[in-house]
């Protein structure tokens, strides 16, 4: 196992943006595949950050899947963790699992609706929510489990939360950002942005809180693909922009929304510690999106 020592300050201190990859495990046991893809082209990343069955679609648990990708490759996981799957006691158990494998962060989500998945009849647990896992994680750090027992060998997890600057009440979800935040949060992921005079003015409201973002990037491959991606909760389009993609349909505009996302770094540049390449359904192209935003970040 790799060393335990690494300097999650980064965040907070590089003079420089850092990146940070999205790598949803397999639908399956078969791992090859995905380091296959990402061989060699990891130049410049300073996190993958591993998701949690996103959008409640089963994938290989998440957390011994970033323990295997932090050895593969040397590089931290941020680990997505939801309460969605899982009551008080299996997280508490997976949180300790989860550090003696040598994950050092977990990003604390409440957890996509079971409705949105392919097995919608499936049953959510929520326990408690993002808030409330941050307080699990404090515990646990603290050396003592929710029901007061000392623990042999504690955890020093480094957590994160999630942010969303598309939403419609801004001022409600910076408050929930506060509150993250007062829990515990030591950075973000947001959600991937298209809208940049949204996003932007949000991020400067949020840069007060303190807590670090890393903004979420995402490049599309087709019209088609857009329109579905603006039909997911949490995500919102420009309507100039849903218009071109209409138009678009099944044509390539995957240059089109490279170049978008690269705008995007540009501007949201003095309001965020980094960038998080979100891969969704097409992670050769947020390969491509990641060499461009290298470059990017290598000119600064």
């Amino acid at each position: 196992m790799l060393g335990t020592d690494f300097n999650f300050g980064i965040i907070q201190t590089s003079a420089r943006p850092l990146l940070c990859l999205e790598v949803n495990p397999p639908r399956g046991v078969d791992v090859g595949h995905i380091f296959s893809r990402l061989d060699g082209k990891l130049s410049g990343v300073s996190f993958l950050n591993v998701t949690d069955s996103a959008l409640a679609r089963m994938r290989l648990s998440a957390l011994p899947f970033g323990s295997l990708i932090k050895s593969r490759f040397g590089i931290e996981a941020l680990v997505n963790l939801s309460c969605r799957d899982r009551n008080l006691l299996a997280l508490q158990a997976d949180l300790l699992g989860g550090w003696a494998l040598g994950v050092r962060s977990v990003v604390a989500l409440t957890g996509d609706a079971m409705t949105i998945g392919d097995t919608p009849e499936r049953k959510g647990v929520f326990e408690v929510n993002s808030v409330g896992l941050l307080h699990t994680i404090s515990t646990l750090n603290s050396g003592k489990d929710l029901a007061g027992h000392e623990l042999k060998g504690k955890t020093d997890y480094f957590p994160g939360v999630v942010v969303n600057p598309n939403v419609r009440n801004p001022a409600a979800e910076l408050k929930r950002l506060r509150r993250k935040a007062e829990s515990g949060a030591r950075y973000a992921l947001s959600q991937p942005i298209f809208d940049g005079p949204a996003a932007i003015s949000f991020l400067k409201e949020a840069r007060q809180i303190g807590v670090p973002i890393f903004v979420g990037l995402l490049a599309l491959k087709t019209g088609t693909a857009a329109l579905a991606i603006s039909r997911v909760p949490g995500l919102h389009l420009p309507e100039a922009m849903l218009a071109q993609m209409e138009a678009a349909g099944d044509s390539d505009v995957s240059s089109f929304f490279i170049d978008h996302c690269l705008k995007l770094a540009e501007e949201c540049r003095p309001y965020v510690c980094g960038y998080h390449v979100v891969s969704g359904a097409t992670p050769l192209l947020a390969l491509q999106l990641l060499r461009e935003l290298a470059r990017y970040v290598e000119t600064l």
